[in-house]
């Protein structure tokens, strides 16, 4: 057992009898290096185990005097620092490894010793012979990790601010160093040695990624998003073709609602590197959700021609085909998707298909036949039913089903949602109320429950300032939300502002083309007296989701 956990350390063929690779001084034969390795390896081994870490750490470095290598040396050097045995952890560090050139690891070491020691001027030294062995920017996330595990993992990490400085002052032509400075001092809260830090990186390299990530990285968290995406625009802009920061970039957009900018970016990362799957996906998703299904599909086509094992991408066209009326060729595509990590999805899917052929019954018992791994895979199924039933006009059978569900997982946070939706479809007020109330004391933060109640209380009853109170709530905890976005700019139109209305609304629009948010905007603008721009809007609509009740019954209002 022993000698086969060694040979996983150091690789089979270091002990192997017939090699006849590097020899280290002292060594006789491969037969006797690997008794004597299998031996010390042995002690190291029990003693280890019996929590005597100094026997153990002694015995490993014995283990690496006989066989200099890299991972032996530093399973000596963890052993004797857990035994805050120090002088032998610096000779550990010191042992010379064949080969190794530059040796890293040697100095990383002894810059840990003499931080552990708290031997300020030798532990500079060391950090300054470890920047040397570091000149270039593709080193600085080996400096980063090497001073995450020396300085940041202390009580008072603050403590090396004097060393860091000093080398960085040291070394002002390193754009790794200075990385590491800046990366330090977001660590310390220090905001001014972050700062100057990153502005001495990218005075040297002004096109680096990684100081350009950690800068936005830092003004998104400490400071503003807009102001983060600004620095965005203006490093892409002189530095066009940095991919990874614009893949990081179109995220951020993403993932706060600026879908529109995020859409641009991820399809400007694609002129560069056109085979990026996360910006194809990225893209493709997002002119999916515009409803611009040809240019959506395109991107799914084209993930699927350079990686033809990315069954996502076939759910995704599925989805489009479906959405074409074509639902023979989407259960086709459905029918060749093997991973197992895409079995829930995909059969959801014939689900929603077999519903929208208008086999409600059909697309039930299909999804009531589904295997569910987790409490999380059942919930889904269960929400997707009720989806059905309530596209079907059956919003009581689906109250019925989440009854039933919220009995088989009592107060789950995306059931109760889901039934005080269905609560408010059947103009059970109390109802809903109840549950969001229940949801927004279980869930503080839950930006669409308090959007929920807010936009009920603001369509259904007259208590227009307790809704306007809830829907600020939500757009606090979710800025940029489209339908938190449309709430905001309804209730306002509810109580005679109409122009903040519009305001919002046109956001709402911009953000999330949708049948809904068409509604509402066009009776805003019929109000103010543009009739033809309402007009408009409502024709967009119409051609996002003819079929949408709030919609139609908005038309009709208008004699339209």
């Amino acid at each position: 057992m022993y000698f086969s956990s060694i040979a996983t350390v150091l690789g089979a063929d270091s002990l192997n009898s017939n090699q006849s690779e590097t020899r280290y001084p002292g060594e006789n034969s491969n037969s006797q290096l690997s008794e004597e390795l299998v031996f010390q390896y042995l002690i190291a081994d029990i003693a280890a185990n019996r929590g005597n870490n100094a026997l153990a750490a002694l015995a490993m470095k014995n283990a690496v005097e006989i066989l200099p290598n890299p991972t032996l040396r530093l399973r000596a050097f963890g052993l004797a620092m857990i035994a805050k045995n120090f002088p032998l952890a610096l000779e550990i560090s010191e042992i010379k490894i064949p080969k190794l050139t530059p040796d890293i690891q040697s100095h990383a070491m002894r810059l840990k010793v003499m931080v552990n020691m708290e031997q300020d001027e030798e532990a500079l030294k060391s950090l300054i012979s470890l920047i040397e062995k570091l000149p270039s920017t593709e080193d600085a996330d080996i400096l980063i990790s090497y001073f995450a595990q020396t300085f940041i993992d202390k009580s008072n990490p603050s403590r090396w601010l004097s060393t860091v400085k000093k080398a960085s002052e040291t070394y002002t032509d390193s754009p790794s160093m200075q990385l590491a400075q800046a990366w330090y001092g977001f660590q310390i809260n220090n905001e001014s040695v972050a700062n100057s830090g990153l502005d001495r990186a990218l005075h040297l390299v002004p096109d680096w990624e990684e100081a350009a990530l950690l800068k936005f990285s830092y003004i998104q968290e400490k400071k503003d998003k807009e102001i983060a995406f600004k620095y965005a625009r203006d490093f892409l802009k002189k530095n066009p073709k940095r991919n990874r920061f614009r893949l990081v970039y179109a995220k951020n957009l993403h993932q706060s609602n600026a879908n529109r900018e995020a859409l641009q970016q991820y399809t400007q990362l694609l002129v560069h590197d056109p085979e990026n799957i996360e910006a194809l996906y990225g893209a493709g998703s997002l002119n999916l959700k515009f409803g611009l299904l040809n240019r959506a599909s395109i991107h799914f086509e084209k993930i699927l021609v350079i990686y033809p094992e990315e069954d996502r991408s076939r759910l995704y066209l599925s989805e489009i085909l479906s959405e074409l009326g074509n639902h023979k060729e989407a259960l086709d595509l459905l029918d060749q998707i093997s991973s197992r990590e895409m079995y829930l999805e995909s059969q959801i899917q014939v689900g929603i298909i077999l519903s929208e052929l208008g086999r409600t019954e059909d697309a039930l018992r299909h999804l009531s036949d589904v295997r569910t791994k987790t409490t999380k895979d059942q919930i889904r199924v269960y929400l997707v039913r009720e989806q059905i039933l309530r596209d079907s006009d059956q919003p009581q059978r689906a109250l019925s089903l989440l009854n039933e569900a919220l009995l088989d997982i009592p107060n789950d946070l995306d059931l109760l949602y889901a039934r005080g939706l269905v609560a408010a479809s059947l103009g059970l007020i109390k109802e809903h109320e109840m549950d969001m109330r229940l949801l927004i004391k279980m869930q503080p933060r839950n930006a669409h429950a308090y959007n929920a109640l807010g936009y009920t209380l603001a369509t259904e009853t007259d208590r227009f300032s307790e809704a306007l109170e809830l829907i600020e709530k939500a757009i606090e905890l979710s800025p940029g939300d489209p339908y938190i976005l449309d709430s905001l700019g309804w209730i306002h139109y509810q109580l005679g502002n109409l122009n903040l209305s519009l305001q919002y609304l046109e956001l709402a629009m911009k953000q999330q083309p949708d049948a809904e948010i068409a509604a509402h905007l066009g009776e805003v603008l019929w109000k103010l007296g543009d009739t033809q721009k309402a007009l408009k809007v409502w024709s967009d609509g119409k051609n996002i989701d003819p079929n949408n009740t709030v919609l139609i019954d908005t038309l009709r209002m208008f004699g339209q």
